[in-house]
This record gives structure tokens, C-alpha cells and sequence, in this order.
């Protein structure tokens, strides 16, 4: 059944720890945009096609609050979801946490600009993504709620 969220599941590896022992900030970056990957693609967004067409989603600005530190070996959730659709934009957000120990390690968000990547320009969001996305204008709930 059809959620108005996603959840990608990561287990942290040794080589994302940096010198000071904890998971390196862009990191967390990096994470939030294989979950907007996998999301996209459960809701039957096609990027290799739109690739082909010369079409993409571009990231035109993040907002990042880092909560707690994760660590090498921890089971961590990223929860995404749209919370609004704009002409030439969306906005998706995201709760990173560690549900063994219940933890809300960071909250983000990112707006996504639906672009011609030929010509480098901006165009409108396809109606036909529009229609498909589930918007949620408020945070589910954590993982273990």
C-alpha cells in the first residue's frame, strides 16, 4: 500500500567514520539523497529515462540540523517525504535516526528543481510527477512510534 513517506534503511560502514570517530557530516548528505533515489523510484520515477530525455531534478538549496552523532555498525532510518509541490520545485525532508536507541541524529530538508539539463534551464514540474507524489504536510512519526 502506498505511503506518503519512505524509509531507507543504511547500516553505517567503517569507511564513512572520520578522525574523530563518528560518521563524517556529509555523510548524512549523502544518505538523504539515496533515500530522495529510492523514493523517487517507488513512486515509479523513471531518472534513466528522464536522463535520456535530457530531464532531472537538480538540488538548488539544503537545509541540514546535525542532532547526534551515528556511529561505525549503527542501524540508521532515513524517513523522506514531499511536503510541497511549486511550479518549478519540490521540497522533500527527511529524519535520519537510529531506532535501537530511538535517536533523531538530524533533520533536513532539500528543494529540487526540475530542470532541462541540455540547457540548463528550469522548467515546470511534469504533471504527471506532480499527480504521482503523495505530499505530507507535516513529519510522520519517528520510526519506533
Amino acid at each position: 500500500m502506498p505511503s506518503d513517506y519512505f524509509d531507507f534503511h543504511h547500516t553505517v560502514t567503517d569507511d564513512e567514520v572520520d578522525a574523530q570517530a563518528h560518521v563524517h557530516n556529509l555523510r548524512y548528505l549523502q544518505w538523504t539523497l539515496w533515500a530522495a533515489r529510492d523514493h523517487n523510484a517507488a513512486t515509479g520515477w523513471d531518472a534513466a529515462e528522464a536522463l535520456d530525455k535530457g530531464l532531472g531534478w537538480v538540488v538548488r538549496d539544503h537545509q541540514i540540523t546535525y542532532r547526534a552523532a551515528a556511529f561505525g555498525g549503527d542501524a540508521i532510518v532515513i524517513r523522506t517525504w514531499l511536503s510541497g509541490i511549486h511550479r518549478y520545485a519540490c521540497t522533500r525532508n527527511y529524519l535520519i535516526c537510529r531506532p535501537a536507541d530511538e535517536k533523531l541524529l538530524c533533520r533536513a530538508s532539500t528543494r529540487w528543481v526540475f530542470v532541462d539539463l541540455r540547457e540548463h534551464r528550469a522548467l515546470e514540474v511534469p504533471a504527471e510527477a506532480a499527480a504521482a507524489a503523495m505530499l505530507r504536510p507535516s513529519p510522520p512519526p519517528l520510526p519506533w512510534q
